[in-house]
């Protein structure tokens, strides 16, 4: 995986129609680029559950099911607490931010825990010192 986004959970949709979560992170963050299975980007160890709207500043998050009415663990994702997205296009994504922050991924496991262990600036754009 070549990036994952850290999103916060922003809010709690446990009713009938929505039955998901909102995180902090939409297309500006991660693109819209899809799958053919039909999803933006996925939740980083949860291939229970799939992000299945987008808008400009966020992602809807729902459990995958046939029916549509598999609760949702809402007590595992509280307000406020961090997910790791994994955009489908990480070139895409990377290039929304300004920097981004290196893990330790030593062990191959990486989580919303990880130690940061260096912050890379990238450089953009294209500009020539060439004259």
């Amino acid at each position: 995986i070549g990036g994952f986004v850290l999103s916060r959970i922003i809010g709690h949709y446990d009713d009938e129609h929505r039955n998901a979560i909102m995180v902090d992170a939409g297309a500006t963050a991660l693109t819209k680029e899809s799958t053919p299975q039909g999803s933006m980007c996925s939740v980083l160890g949860r291939p229970d559950l799939e992000c299945y709207r987008m808008s400009q500043e966020i992602t809807m998050i729902r459990c995958k099911s046939e029916d549509g009415v598999k609760p949702f663990p809402f007590q595992e994702f509280p307000l406020g607490s961090t997910v790791l997205l994994i955009p489908n296009h990480s070139c895409l994504a990377a290039a929304c931010f300004e920097e981004y922050h290196v893990v330790d991924g030593g062990n191959n496991s990486v989580s919303t825990k990880s130690e940061i262990v260096e912050t890379w600036c990238p450089v953009k754009g294209w500009q020539s010192n060439l004259k």
